[in-house]
């Protein structure tokens, strides 16, 4: 934890001293202005979450001239730390939204509570501890049957097509098995990195993370007071200052934003950085990571573990339950990779034993495939996304 804590005060002090450097050319800011950057239609929409947040949606809605438009839904969900913006950053040719939109389906992309795009509550503010207080059960039991209940009732279409990155599947796995009449709603449901059981995870810092014998309430302090990314601004000039091609801090960087997940830099395109940089981390609160840290201790796909008090007070039991899998009837077809620090290819071949109905798994044969990989990797369209679009025309 103590390394951890360096890495990020090394980046404070050197964004504090080159905030006069320069600036590269960016992508416009949001995802709706880089969509429409590229010519494609572009809208966006806000959904109330029973508990109060606002959260915000992107869509490119189906050609009007498109003869091959299927006018079928897909719904993509971002993975940990992450929002919308990062299925759109590798533009026409290697991003999956544009892809779908290409082949005539009605794409839309949801952001999760407490990221750069859903900061909004009808009580609260991002400023409050207590905007913060949610992990990813919250993720499944609110946010997405808020999102998925509003995109089938403007689109008119009783059934959607789901891709999950990461906590994406993560999210859906806990809604399908906690309020199994979401099942019926699914054409399919493919999951890209996903992230359930996490016995086996390698990423050093959940593995120190879980070994940490504190409270989750003290544990927060040290990675973060509610929210775990720095701020937006910082975010910004991260993006645009420290990961600019040919900085000296571009492998500070590296070592930053795949400390969790992992990296390949066979497969990382480096002149992405700023861009990934100026959105990436986006948001999220300390409990999601100390959920997650919990799952790599006990070796469960479980609810967040409040401690014996509070387990007892919260589930009636001494231990948090566990999801259960079985009631996922809906067709899953997961991806997975070898060099994934988060999901693991045992902890994945485990998932896929547990699931009721798992039609497909796809462990991508290059070595280095990362946990990034499947949003930013430079054969990402070969090795994952035409096969997507493969599946989804099947149906």
């Amino acid at each position: 934890m103590l390394r951890i804590s360096v890495v990020l005060s090394i980046i404070l002090w050197v964004l504090r001293t080159q905030v006069g450097g320069e600036h590269i050319p960016t992508l416009p800011a949001t995802p709706t202005e880089i969509i429409r950057h590229y010519g494609y239609t572009a809208e966006e929409h806000s959904v109330q979450t029973p508990d109060g947040y606002i959260l915000k949606l992107h869509r490119i809605p189906p050609y009007g001239g498109n003869e091959s438009a299927t006018h079928q839904v897909v719904f993509l969900q971002h993975g940990v730390l992450g929002s919308s913006a990062d299925f759109l950053i590798q533009g026409p040719q290697n991003s999956l939204p544009f892809q779908l939109a290409d082949a005539g389906y009605d794409v839309w992309m949801g952001n999760f509570r407490g990221n750069m795009y859903s900061r909004k509550h009808l009580t609260l503010s991002a400023q409050e501890h207590k905007f913060w207080d949610f992990e990813s059960h919250e993720f499944g039991v609110f946010d997405l049957p808020a999102m998925l209940d509003h995109v089938l009732l403007v689109s008119g279409e009783k059934k959607l097509h789901y891709i999950g990155h990461s906590q994406g599947a993560t999210a859906a796995l806990v809604l399908l098995s906690m309020q199994p009449q979401y099942n019926k709603m699914f054409r399919t449901f493919q999951a890209l990195a996903p992230i359930g059981f996490m016995k086996n995870a390698k990423s050093p810092f959940l593995k120190t993370l879980s070994r940490m014998t504190l409270s989750p309430e003290i544990v927060s302090e040290y990675i973060g007071n509610g929210e775990f990314v720095p701020s937006a601004r910082m975010l910004d000039l991260g993006g645009r200052i420290l990961c600019k091609d040919h900085a000296s801090t571009q492998s500070l960087c590296l070592n930053t934003l795949f400390l969790i997940a992992g990296f390949d830099t066979d497969q990382l395109n480096k002149t992405l950085l700023p861009e990934i940089f100026s959105r990436h981390p986006a948001g999220t609160s300390v409990y999601e990571l100390i959920h997650y840290a919990q799952e790599v201790k006990s070796g469960n796909f479980a609810q967040y573990d409040h401690g014996t008090v509070g387990n007892l007070k919260r589930y009636g039991s001494i231990n948090p339950p566990s999801y259960e899998l079985t009631k996922v009837t809906t067709p899953v077809t997961l991806y997975y990779a070898q060099n994934d620090w988060l999901s693991s290819i045992e902890d994945t071949e485990r998932l896929a034993q547990k699931l009721s109905n798992c039609i497909g798994k796809v462990l991508i044969p290059a070595e280095k495939f990362s946990h990034y990989d499947f949003l930013w990797g430079a054969d990402v369209k070969q090795q994952v996304y035409d096969k997507i679009v493969k599946v989804l025309n099947k149906v």
